[in-house]
């Protein structure tokens, strides 16, 4: 958020009127009547009794004839929420208090008037949602009236809001949303993969009728019932919102997209607007796409959904980049719909549906566990996966294998395809531990008195002829990055490739701001396995997609002077690393069967074997696994 009084000449009338609203005035009531001290509860709000008593003094309205919580009474949270945010509250824990400098009411004279604005526009960003990550359509409709000649009624800002929010775009062209061409290309729409409609026009009219009278409330608009024009308080605020929006003149285009990518785009031009006139529309174009060419696709898309709005002056940089397969897709879109005539990619459908199902499948990581977001696939598209599947394979995008593996569930048909025509990777077969940098007297961890032992039995899914899975011992508060060690020298992985966890519901594993997995160092198991019969899944080598079954069989006491982690029981070796999955190993398999097989003795070479009979899939030693286990005291 900028500071207002860099923008804005900050006088004591206008002082006095932030802190003569209606918002600021009951949020410095609240303050006074918090007083010297107040206990909350654990959520940092009043207790229920209390917050009877200050919506009783503040003139609330309290739902029902108990109080549950605080939180359940929207206008003492606004309240709240003001007089934290404007520094009317000090909260340090569980208590809160009255700041000691707390203006008084009437004429703005002390602390000061620049003071005072500060604090009315940090509370009104904070209760209005125009401040850490605004709502979009409030941003619409601040920059709407900011923008505006003359006053607004709410359907002249429903309208102008739906009109960027949810565009009419003719199918084939690009939204101007995000600049993306829905239609037959799209396998998939978020709004019915979450069950949940747009917004109907009703629905955003009441929001918007809420956005207005939030900012009557601050005295940011005049009225809320007949068309509403901004007070010099709600220009100062516009300014201050989008000031503090705005990258520098001298950023690059990736800070640019990071601060105006997710915007909606009148708002992300009025933000941008110091970036642009620092330089020619043909230079930001060609800085833009320079970028989208090594961003990820969600950032791609938004760079160039931006580019595209920054008007004709740089058709020749389109041009140029229209040359060029892939990316270029992009530019021979917008050149058509600039009404010019362009030769036609053949993949250039099918690379922009993977860009866009990427970024989709990004964004999505957070809210759709996997499992479910491939049983909706199923369920809408039914045979036509694998034909949509062959059809993203062909059009050489980067990412094109793993949007298909995320949708399908399984490694792509190019990843096998890759594997079968002769495995390539790092020598070694199954047995090699993979243990480096331990020494074999180091002995697992002994239990303290009272711990509980999980009983996890871990299965190599879609492996045969023989099954491989391991019977294992292991406390049960250590951690999902513990666990992965363990399954690690368990199975005689060599733990050099990505992991990760999944419950259906959320991922762990090394945390990244791309895969958006949860860190798996702060996830016990006993909070993920609650009880026997739970599950998990473990996948290792992201690409080959080594997928282990993990089902808590069994909860006991540990025994009085047992080590663990330890392995009970077991069947089948561990495939090779870099085999190509489960169907690249079943493929190995079939191979070194049959000495006439073409791959034979390439695969032989592989393996770093001198005869066939040398490689046995039934090999176990479980006194080899125990050996390995015992080396991993250090780690936890």
């Amino acid at each position: 958020m900028a500071d207002p009084s860099s923008t804005a000449m900050i006088t004591p009338e206008l002082a006095s009127a932030a802190l003569s609203c209606a918002a600021l005035a009951r949020a410095r009531t609240l303050a006074e009547w918090v007083g010297p001290g107040r206990t909350l509860t654990a959520s940092g709000v009043l207790r229920p009794a209390e917050a009877v008593r200050a919506c009783q003094d503040l003139g609330i309205e309290v739902p029902g004839p108990r109080l549950r919580s605080a939180l359940d009474v929207d206008e003492l949270m606004r309240a709240w929420l003001a007089a934290a945010a404007a520094g009317f509250l000090q909260i340090d824990g569980r208590r809160a208090r009255a700041a000691p400098d707390l203006p008084a009411a009437g004429p703005a004279t002390h602390p000061g008037p620049k003071v005072i604005v500060s604090a009315w526009v940090q509370a009104a960003a904070a209760v209005l949602d125009l401040d850490e990550e605004p709502c979009a359509a409030c941003l619409m409709v601040l920059h709407e009236l900011h923008a505006a000649d003359g006053p607004l009624t709410v359907d002249q800002l429903a309208g102008a809001v739906r009109g960027v929010l949810e565009p009419e775009v003719p199918e084939g062209a690009p939204c101007p949303g995000c600049g993306q061409v829905h239609g037959p290309g799209d396998l998939l729409d978020p709004g019915e993969l979450l069950g949940d409609d747009d917004e109907d026009e009703e629905d955003l009219t009441g929001h918007l009728e809420g956005a207005v009278d939030g900012l009557l409330a601050f005295g940011a608009v005049d009225t809320a019932d007949a068309p509403a024009r901004l007070t010099p308080l709600g220009s100062l605020l516009a300014a201050a919102v989008f000031d503090g929006l705005a990258p520098s003149p001298e950023a690059d285009a990736e800070t640019l997209v990071s601060a105006v990518g997710e915007l909606p785009p009148p708002v992300a031009r009025a933000v941008a607007r110091p970036w642009l006139d620092a330089r020619s529309t043909a230079d930001a174009v060609r800085e833009l796409l320079a970028f989208a060419e090594s961003a990820d696709s969600s950032e791609r898309i938004a760079a160039l959904a931006f580019a595209a709005q920054l008007g004709t002056e740089a058709t020749d940089v389109w041009r140029q980049w229209a040359k060029r397969h892939g990316i270029g897709a992009y530019a021979r879109q917008w050149l058509r719909s600039q009404g010019e005539v362009v030769a036609e990619d053949p993949a250039d459908e099918a690379w922009l549906a993977v860009d866009s199902l990427s970024a989709m499948l990004d964004g999505l990581t957070d809210i759709v566990p996997p499992l479910l977001l491939q049983a909706v696939l199923a369920e809408q598209a039914g045979e036509e996966v694998a034909s949509a599947a062959e059809w993203m394979l062909g059009s050489g995008h980067p990412r094109a294998t793993d949007v298909v593996a995320r949708l399908t569930g399984r490694p792509s048909l190019a990843v096998a395809r890759g594997r079968a025509s002769g495995v390539r990777g790092r020598p070694g077969g199954p047995g090699r531990s993979g243990v480096t940098g331990r020494s074999s007297g180091e002995r697992a961890r002994r239990p303290e008195p009272g711990a509980l032992v999980y009983q996890l039995k871990i299965t190599l899914r879609d492996v045969s002829k023989p099954p491989v899975w391991r019977r294992v011992l292991v406390r049960a508060g250590i951690t999902l990055r513990d666990l992965h060690e363990i399954i690690q020298q368990a199975m005689g992985w060599e733990n050099c490739h990505m992991h990760v966890f999944s419950t259906g519901w959320q991922e762990y594993g090394s945390p990244d701001p791309e895969l958006r997995h949860a860190s798996d160092k702060k996830a016990r198991l006993s909070e993920v396995l609650a009880g026997p019969g739970d599950r998990l899944c473990y996948t290792y080598d992201i690409g080959d997609d080594w997928e282990h079954d993990i089902v808590l069989e069994e909860i006991r006491p540990a025994e009085p002077g047992e080590a663990y982690p330890v392995c009970v029981a077991g069947r089948g070796a561990c495939p090779p690393e870099d085999c190509g999955g489960a169907w690249g190993y079943a493929n190995l398999k079939e191979i070194l069967a049959s000495s006439s097989h073409e791959e034979h003795e390439e695969m032989l070479d592989w393996l770093g074997l001198d005869t066939a009979a040398e490689f046995d899939p039934r090999g176990l030693s479980i006194d080899e696994v125990n050996d390995r286990l015992g080396r991993l005291a250090k780690t936890w």
